[in-house]
């Protein structure tokens, strides 16, 4: 067997697990979406609270002990801190949408 062939059957066998992914991934940002209009129309006229909320949630991910399975601690911390990151676009985006929907 040549790497060529090789490389036919490992992209035959990853391709569903790429699929998988690709779909997991759209579910995600739908879901991102939706959390996103929700507090948007939320705290319309109150992006202070909403500002206040999200630095509390941040802070908590940030200082929170990570509980994992058998994960070592770097990817525990590793996974804070991508849960910071995702908390931190979301805060970002749902803002802009609260100062695009409140009145002026």
């Amino acid at each position: 067997m040549d790497k060529e062939d090789v490389m036919v059957l490992l992209e035959a066998n990853l391709q569903p697990i790429w699929e998988e992914q690709f779909e997991q991934s759209a579910r995600i940002t739908t879901v991102r979406f939706l959390l996103e209009d929700l507090f948007a129309d939320e705290y319309s006229d109150r992006l202070s609270e909403f500002t206040a909320r999200m630095e509390r949630l941040l802070e908590m991910t940030r200082n929170a002990p990570v509980k994992g399975g058998p994960a070592g601690v770097e990817q525990l911390k590793e996974m804070q801190v991508r849960v910071a990151t995702h908390l931190d676009r979301f805060r970002g985006e749902t803002e802009r949408k609260i100062v695009a929907r409140s009145s002026k």
